[in-house]
């Protein structure tokens, strides 16, 4: 048994978990890992490892069969998610966000043949991006309004820009937040659209601190048309949808932030046993020794609660929403001081650009940001405890 791994007659140890585990790691390992500096050194995944990526259904985890996905359990996709992120957080985060986050919606609010085409699409090895956060609300969802669509006969026009919006530069297509509403209507104003990427669609790449080649970028949509039917459910019924779908995206990025948690556990660990200093190895050192074994509370705390989470999703428990926060809360906390910790073992070799662990540091730190920060998901449980948040 590794480190840091766990083991039992638990969910999480089923044999179809084990064998996603498995195969996923036997990819990550022998063709992602290799190529992570370079990903994280461009900010791109080389278009070979995307299509390598996309043919194996990395990109489609949760399509259902019936569409010709995988169909996984979301339990099944969360290890399948923190294996590549374990190699490389690009590839990880492109899967968190097409495989999990896009196919939610359209899984559930879409019509038939959208749902056809869209979730055939992912099967087939395309890629999708939920383009949710604009400039001036950040995670004040309800006051989107840099992004609006109206309906003109058989057709919606969508105008508008988003930012950080991971996969943009690989995606085929758009799940977008739009304003249909007044702005003042705040969240019954708000409708999800699918948008094809077109000429009428603009990508500007942005330079991030971490999670590089993940795509994320500016994007601008320019009077783009769609048909009616890609309207996903209601029109001004979106908000809902989002916050359903950010409840499942945040157990999934929390996957995320687990897979870099266990790579940089991996290189203190390792770094602790080969080292030597006055005389003997640095993990016979009291200091030392105390550190990986609060790195290794905090990995199995953080993997418990994203597991669990995953799993009381898949059971139908109402509480797993309650579950998702608590999981990208704890994982966003203790992930960014397991990470330092790991920095801390490894001395100046750690603070060296040319060391793994100084990408793990940059990239630990977006999962206290990214799809709800610390602060929201504080906010979201405390609502919990006044019994305001009903599922």
């Amino acid at each position: 048994m590794e480190p840091g791994s766990t083991q039992g007659g638990l969910p999480w140890e089923s044999e179809s978990v084990r064998a996603v585990r498995e195969s996923v790691r036997e990819f990550a390992e022998k063709y992602v890992a290799p190529r992570a500096r370079e990903i994280d050194r461009d900010n791109a995944v080389p278009e070979d490892l995307l299509k390598m990526a996309a043919d194996m259904g990395y990109f489609s985890l949760r399509v259902p069969e019936e569409y010709g996905g995988p169909g996984l359990s979301l339990l099944e996709s969360v290890v399948a998610i923190e294996e590549l992120s374990r190699a490389s957080s690009g590839l990880g985060l492109i899967s968190v966000v097409s495989g999990s986050m896009v196919v939610y919606p359209i899984a559930r609010y879409a019509k038939p043949e959208t749902r056809e085409k869209y979730l055939g699409l992912l099967a087939k090895g395309g890629i999708g991006a939920f383009a949710l956060t604009e400039p001036c609300c950040g995670s004040d969802v309800a006051s989107l309004q840099m992004t609006r669509a109206y309906r003109d006969g058989d057709e919606y026009v969508v105008t508008g820009q988003k930012i950080f919006i991971t996969n943009s530069v690989y995606a085929d297509f758009f799940i977008v937040a739009a304003r249909t509403g007044r702005v003042e209507e705040r969240h019954r104003g708000i409708s999800l659209l699918v948008v094809d990427k077109t000429s009428c669609v603009d990508v500007s790449k942005l330079e991030m601190m971490g999670y590089r080649g993940s795509g994320t970028s500016l994007v601008y949509f320019n009077d783009c048309r769609i048909p009616a039917e890609n309207l996903l459910g209601v029109e001004g019924e979106g908000f809902k949808k989002v916050m359903m779908t950010l409840n499942e995206g945040r157990i999934s990025t929390s996957a995320s932030g687990l897979g870099v948690m266990q790579a940089a556990f991996d290189l203190a660990f390792r770094h602790a046993m080969e080292r030597e200093s006055m005389g003997r190895p640095l993990i016979e050192h009291q200091f030392v020794a105390g550190m990986l074994a609060e790195m290794l509370n905090k990995l199995e705390t953080s993997r418990l609660l994203v597991y669990t989470a995953a799993f009381k999703h898949d059971s139908g428990s109402p509480d797993y929403v309650k579950y998702a926060s608590l999981a990208k809360l704890h994982t966003a906390t203790s992930g960014v001081d397991l990470v330092r910790m790991a920095m801390q073992v490894l001395g100046g070799t750690g603070y060296s650009r040319d060391s793994d662990v100084e990408r793990h540091y940059r990239d630990i730190k977006m999962i206290e940001i990214g799809d709800g920060t610390n602060e929201v998901q504080k906010m979201v449980l405390a609502k919990f405890l006044q019994g305001r948040i009903k599922v």
